[in-house]
């Protein structure tokens, strides 16, 4: 009798040892491509941008609520987005006065803010926007790779950076060394800078994903250009904002031949923008809009652009997303807008390529704050396949 109750212990034991395992959550298993795992992969399927907190702040860094209450990662899951990009001015946790160069001040605020997101159960990618955002413009990685000293100053600020970041579970917090590197004309320069980057960031954080991408703002060109690192723990990154006639039209901080533009089409044809082009009496411009509609941009030619990605990560082996895309919506046509997002997130998802949409509110936003009320842009949410109501 006691021999049979110690027999049927073990068995319920083992009973309970199979049903834990089969519901317990998803543990980092390597992947059979590039040793990222699966699980790191899924939580970065469907992401959303929330600038304006550590990024284009206006005044001083302060708590995460203060920008993005509770509420809006409340939405933000209900949506069904897996995971937020938050981007990062190097001015609001650099301190070239302390010996590990982090600002001790602003550090706390993150961390909190990080806490919070996580638990929320959405994976984060921290991700260096820019070197000063106090200078303007969109030359985001400023004096990397140009300037050899803060070059080796910004390897050494990340090792400190990646090493404080290193007390979040790698499964849910992704690392991103610089936003959209440019280095106009010297982009041959990136490659071995970037290296050296990941290699600092390797010290600090050895387990984490690090996004590597390519130069002139982190467009698809240029990834495409890329030779993949030996580091085997990197996801690929770039952005996507073609056409840029659609996507920036009548952006204030773009070109000035972009910033006149006014409804602007989506698909583009010939016979979709005759009647626009006499509107512009720059002649740059109309040349401009009427080689947009011959070039005649639909879904075909953006899953095209998709694919050149696709392929790209399938010949090197490794994982590819995009996190960072969206369009200027103040003079952007309501459903031309919805076309675009919906053509570029269909494409991404055929492709297997997660996608981070530029931004929860604000000028791209897929919500609108009216009166202290966030309100959904429901046309918007069904475009990027959302849990709309």
């Amino acid at each position: 009798m006691l021999r049979m109750s110690k027999r049927l212990f073990l068995f319920g034991l083992a009973g309970l040892i199979v049903g834990s395992i089969l519901t317990a959550p998803l543990t980092a298993r390597p992947s059979e491509t590039n040793g990222v795992s699966e699980v790191r992969i899924a939580r970065l399927a469907k992401g959303i941008n929330i600038p304006s907190w550590f990024w284009l702040n206006r005044s001083s860094v302060d708590e995460l609520e203060k920008r993005y209450p509770d509420a809006d990662f409340q939405l933000i899951k209900k949506l069904g987005f897996t995971n937020v990009r938050v981007p990062i001015d190097m001015a609001n946790v650099y301190d070239e006065s302390q010996p590990d160069f982090l600002n001790k001040t602003n550090l706390p605020y993150l961390d909190r803010g990080i806490r919070k997101i996580l638990f929320y159960e959405l994976a984060i990618i921290i991700d260096l926007h820019s070197i000063s955002q106090k200078e303007g413009g969109s030359n985001y990685s400023g004096p990397l790779g140009q300037d050899e000293t803060f070059t080796d100053t910004f390897c050494r600020f990340w090792t400190s950076f990646a090493r404080h970041l290193s007390q979040f579970d790698p499964d849910w917090v992704i690392l991103e060394p610089m936003n959209e590197p440019v280095l106009s004309g010297k982009e041959e320069n990136w490659s071995p800078v970037q290296t050296k980057v990941i290699a600092a960031i390797r010290k600090g954080a050895p387990k984490h994903s690090i996004l590597a991408t390519g130069a002139r703002w982190s467009n698809l060109d240029t990834l495409l250009e890329l030779e993949p690192l030996k580091d085997h723990n990197i996801i690929y990154n770039f952005h996507f904002y073609e056409p840029h006639i659609f996507t920036h039209q009548g952006a204030s901080w773009s070109s000035d031949w972009v910033k006149p533009l006014r409804d602007i089409p989506y698909p583009s044809s010939p016979e979709a923008v005759k009647d626009l082009i006499g509107r512009y009496t720059d002649e740059r411009i109309a040349n401009n809009i009427k080689r947009y509609g011959e070039q005649r941009w639909n879904a075909e030619k953006i899953e095209d652009r998709m694919k050149h990605a696709s392929e790209w990560a399938k010949k090197h082996g490794v994982k590819i997303i995009c996190n960072e895309w969206g369009t200027y919506k103040r003079y952007c046509p309501p459903k031309y807008r919805a076309a675009w997002l919906r053509d570029v997130r269909e494409s991404c998802e055929k492709f297997g390529i997660g996608w981070c949409m530029w931004t929860f509110d604000g000028s791209f936003g897929v919500v609108n704050r009216e009166n202290e009320k966030v309100v959904v842009d429901k046309d918007v949410a069904k475009a990027l396949g959302l849990n709309v109501e």
